[in-house]
C-alpha cells in the first residue's frame, strides 16, 4: 500500500475513534447531572450525540471488515448486498444526526421567536415527536439500497453500490435539510436582533449594554456553528451529490470524502459542547478536578442566550 494511503487511513481512522470517546464523555455528564432534566433541549442534543455516535461505530466497522478480508492489500472484494450491509448503520446515523441537528436550530430559533409559548411547551414530548421521525426516516434511509437492487453481484469494495433513484433520493435529502439548518441558524440572529431591539428602548445604559454583548455572543456562536456545519457537512456531501451526477464511478471515492466529514463534523460538535461552560463543569467534576470557584447562576445564564443556539452544541436555558 501507498505511503498516502496509509497516511489517509491513519488520520481517517484517528478522527474516526476521537469523537467516540468525547460523545460518551457529554453523555455521561448529561446524564449524570441535572443538565438532561434542566435543560429544555438536552433530549434533542442526545439524539444528535447518538446519531454521531452511530456513524463513528459504522464507519470503524467499515474499516475492520475492510481490514479484516485482505489486510495487506486492502483491495477486497464483497457481494453488493454485504457492502450495503456495512454500509446501512452509516446511512441510518447520518440521516439521524441531521434530522437531530434540524430539531436543534428549529428548536433554538422558536426560543428566541416566542419565548412565552416555548417555555410553556412540553419539550419532553416534543424530543420524543422528534427522536420517532429521525429513527423512522434513519432505518428507512438505511434499508432503501437494497430495494430491487442486484444484492448478490460481487463487486470491489470501491465500485458504486447505490442505484440511480436512491443518489437522487440522497441529493434531495441533503439540500432540503441542509438548506432547513442554515435558514434556521440564520433566523436564531435575526430573531435574537429584533427581540434586542425591542426590550432595548426600555432599558437602562448598563442594561443595554449587557444586552448589545448578549447579541454579538449568539451572533459568534451560530457563526462558529455554521462554520463547522457547512465545512464538514455541506461542502462534502454538495461535493459528493455534484460528482455522481457526471460520473458514477467516482462515487464511493467521494463517500468516502463525505463519510470523513461527517466524523469531523462530529468532532466539531464535541469541541462546541465543551466550549460551554455547564458540559466543562460537569465533566471537571466526572474526573474530580476541583473547581477554582462557585458554579455562579449568573454564568450559567449568561450563556443561554449564547451558547445555547448551538446546533449540537447548542444549548440554551
Amino acid at each position: 500500500m501507498e505511503l498516502f494511503m496509509i497516511v489517509f487511513f491513519m488520520f481517517y481512522f484517528v478522527c474516526t475513534i476521537t469523537p467516540i470517546f468525547g460523545q460518551a464523555l457529554i453523555l455521561t455528564v448529561l446524564i449524570r447531572s441535572k443538565l438532561l432534566r434542566d435543560s429544555d433541549n438536552s433530549y434533542l442534543l442526545v439524539g444528535m450525540l447518538i446519531g454521531d455516535f452511530l456513524i463513528c461505530c459504522a464507519t470503524l466497522w467499515q474499516f475492520a471488515m475492510v481490514l479484516l478480508i485482505d489486510p495487506f492489500t486492502v483491495d477486497p472484494f464483497f457481494m453488493k448486498g454485504q457492502c450495503l450491509l456495512m454500509e446501512a448503520p452509516n446511512i441510518a446515523g447520518m440521516v439521524i444526526s441531521q434530522i437531530m441537528t434540524l430539531s436543534l436550530a428549529i428548536d433554538r430559533m422558536n426560543s428566541l421567536r416566542n419565548q412565552m409559548a416555548y417555555y410553556q411547551k412540553n419539550h419532553l414530548k416534543s424530543s420524543m415527536y422528534w427522536w420517532g421521525a429521525a429513527g423512522l426516516l434513519g432505518i428507512t434511509t438505511a434499508v432503501m439500497p437494497q430495494i430491487a437492487n442486484d444484492i448478490g453481484t460481487v463487486i470491489h469494495c470501491t465500485d458504486p453500490t447505490w442505484p440511480t433513484w436512491f443518489r437522487r433520493y440522497w441529493m434531495g435529502f441533503s439540500i432540503i435539510v441542509s438548506t432547513a439548518v442554515l435558514l434556521a441558524y440564520l433566523l436564531v440572529i435575526v430573531f435574537s436582533r429584533k427581540k434586542n431591539g425591542i426590550s432595548g428602548k426600555n432599558e437602562d445604559s448598563r442594561a443595554n449594554e449587557r444586552r448589545i454583548v448578549r447579541e454579538k455572543l449568539i451572533t459568534k456562536t451560530v457563526m462558529r456553528v455554521l462554520a463547522v456545519y457547512v465545512l464538514f457537512w455541506g461542502l462534502p456531501s454538495l461535493v459528493y451529490n455534484v460528482t455522481v451526477i457526471f460520473n458514477v464511478s467516482l462515487g464511493s471515492s467521494f463517500g468516502m470524502f463525505m463519510m470523513l466529514g461527517s466524523v469531523l463534523c462530529s468532532s466539531g460538535n464535541i469541541i462546541l459542547l465543551l466550549m460551554r461552560e455547564d458540559i466543562r463543569a460537569g465533566a471537571k467534576s466526572l474526573f474530580g478536578c476541583k473547581q477554582k470557584g462557585p458554579y455562579i447562576k449568573n454564568s450559567v445564564s449568561a450563556q443561554k442566550g449564547s451558547v445555547n443556539t448551538i446546533r449540537v452544541i447548542p444549548h440554551v436555558d
